[in-house]
């Protein structure tokens, strides 16, 4: 992967800290990566997808920070906005990266808590979805069966 921009190195610790805080664990080939290379910018940062509404989308990468003091915002304060369920959040989604247009980039455990190779999903930050029992959520599109396919798709 070619390196645009990156925010230094992330300690092993504060990785664990953040998955001892969200209660999930990350992707072995995601801590590697991150570790050396804080909110990074990739040069091939464009993932195209297929969205819930069948249509080909795509959208730009951007990882978060796990330094509180970033820019661009961290893990942890996008974290609320993503599982917050009275502002039509989700639950055990984990963002890791966000969108130029405010979309979240997230590991999806939604299928195992526990699990270590989570699927990888985009959630539009300004469309929502409402189902049969009255709850409401942003919509959640499919993008990759895990970390390591996500990078795969990546392009510029």
């Amino acid at each position: 992967m070619r390196i645009y921009d990156d925010n230094g190195q992330v300690s092993l610790d504060i990785i664990h800290e953040v998955e001892s805080i969200l209660g999930y664990n990350f992707p072995t080939s995601y801590i590697n990566l991150i570790k050396d290379h804080d909110a990074l910018s990739p040069v091939e940062n464009i993932f195209d997808f297929k969205n819930i509404y069948k249509k080909e989308d795509e959208r730009d990468l951007n990882f978060l920070s796990f330094k509180t003091d970033h820019l661009d915002g961290d893990i942890l304060s996008n974290q609320s906005n993503v599982n917050d369920l009275e502002n039509y959040g989700i639950k055990n989604l984990v963002v890791f990266g966000i969108c130029a247009n405010g979309d979240y980039i997230c590991f999806d455990y939604r299928d195992n808590i526990e699990g270590t190779e989570p699927k990888i999903v985009l959630v539009y930050h300004d469309d929502f979805v409402d189902y049969e029992d009255g709850a409401s959520s942003m919509v959640v599109n499919n993008v990759a069966n895990n970390f390591d396919d996500f990078l795969n798709l990546l392009h510029e």
